[in-house]
């Protein structure tokens, strides 16, 4: 793991909203030698095991420093601030501002900067509530929108619903059956029961969990429910700029994949701006098919090699002992669930709903017993100007619809399909 530090490493903790990592250690300072010399973790590692026990103080802000010094605060709470809300203000606005939390605390250089070194959208900034709440007022965006940018921010993920483009839904779910009942010559599908790789289309597949490769490159009714009004405002928002479909799947039964990161498997070429985006076209059971850790976009990056944010830049570069690599991330990701607190959060997505979801917010999905069918769409959209580090391996041309832009890696030579 790399850039790992306090602030990122329990998230469902109460006492999050009051810990600074900086603080505690200009507090502690003894506490840097032995962070040095592995002894301890992190100050929020010695706080969480011994601090709050032995009755030390989480961070080290002077009320009375602060609140004279940035009277702005009684317009972020709407009222006349108190001493007990200085911390928490400081936690969550004051710091990525550059506010001293006392008077001889240093200033960073850049306190709204993105933390990962991998880069993000402005909405990875530290400052981002800030510069959501800025948009807001300067009438940018609605009130709706600000609420679900801010979800994005806190969690990680939103539930868009598609309102009067619902009809789009069922255009999508009647071509992927089209796909799955094999009247599309040349279509590819994975599926893990019949070897992995991609393959044409067999009968044996269609009752098995599978999935079809680019099915937005096989169907315009595709492309348009992933464009549909409602996700397309809320990515542009996101992104500043108009679409490119990267990669899709279309499943009739979705394969079952273990927590995950889609910016350690979809690599692009600004790796973690990048959204992935689930279409459900069938109204399944309560809490079964997608799960979701909520604030799990804010743990410390991990690292192929210690060098590369994705398995696919790492092959690029000609890294070595990836299958090593993949299982020491699988281990990364459920050790952070387990010592964050992290909650496993069903999503059903129903039909006319579509989630969408941060690059490193982890996931995962239950594969679907029986015959039963559990219809959806997922695809990989990042901004116009990203491209997907397929492109880099396999030319493929970019088409147009509706102001946005996609592709496909896996039809380079084909034309796509209305």
């Amino acid at each position: 793991m790399v850039g790992a530090s306090a602030e990122d490493t329990t998230l469902t903790d109460p006492m999050r909203d009051l810990f600074d990592e900086a603080g505690y250690l200009r507090r502690n300072p003894g506490l840097m030698e032995a962070i040095q010399a592995g002894v301890v973790a992190s100050g929020w590692d010695h706080y969480d095991k011994h601090g709050r026990r032995e009755g030390r103080l989480p961070n080290d802000v002077d009320p009375d420093f602060y609140l004279a010094a940035y009277p702005i605060i009684a317009t972020d709470l709407g009222r006349p601030p108190q001493r007990g809300d200085a911390a928490a203000h400081f936690i969550h606005l004051g710091r990525a501002r550059g506010y001293l939390p006392q008077v001889a605390a240093p200033r960073p250089g850049d306190p709204g900067a993105v933390a990962s070194p991998f880069g993000g959208g402005w909405t990875d900034r530290a400052d981002a509530l800030d510069l959501i709440q800025n948009r807001f007022d300067l009438g940018r965006i609605t009130d709706k929108q600000a609420e679900r940018l801010r979800s994005w921010v806190r969690d990680g993920y939103v539930v868009l619903d598609l309102g009067t483009a619902h009809d789009r839904v069922d255009a999508a779910a009647l071509a992927l059956e089209q796909m799955f009942s094999g009247v599309m010559p040349g279509a590819l599908f994975r599926c893990s029961a019949l070897g992995g790789e991609a393959i044409e289309w067999v009968p044996e597949l269609t009752p098995k969990p599978a999935v079809v490769l680019d099915a937005h490159y096989l169907s315009r009714a595709v492309r348009s429910l992933i464009l549909a009004a409602p996700v397309a405002r809320f990515l542009t928002e996101l992104f500043d700029s108009p679409l490119r479909i990267g990669a899709s799947e279309g499943a009739l039964r979705p394969i079952g994949v273990p927590p995950q990161q889609d910016s350690a498997l979809s690599g692009h070429s600004s790796q973690r701006l990048f959204a992935g985006v689930w279409a459900g076209l069938d109204d399944p059971p309560a809490g079964e098919g997608l799960y979701v850790y909520p604030g799990s976009h804010r743990l410390p990056d991990f690292c192929y090699g210690h060098r590369y944010k994705s398995v696919e830049e790492a092959r690029r570069m000609a890294e070595g002992g990836l299958e090593a690599e993949a299982a020491r991330h699988a281990e990364a990701l459920l050790t952070a669930i387990r010592r964050g607190g992290l909650v496993r959060t069903p999503l059903a997505p129903q039909h006319g709903s579509v989630v969408v979801w941060h690059p490193d917010l982890i996931h995962e999905t239950a594969e679907v017993t029986g015959l039963a069918t559990r219809r959806a769409i997922r695809a990989w959209v990042c901004p116009r100007f990203v491209t997907p580090l397929s492109a880099e391996r396999v030319r493929a041309k970019l088409r147009f619809q509706d102001g946005h832009v996609f592709g496909s890696a896996v039809y380079p030579d084909r034309e796509p399909l209305d």
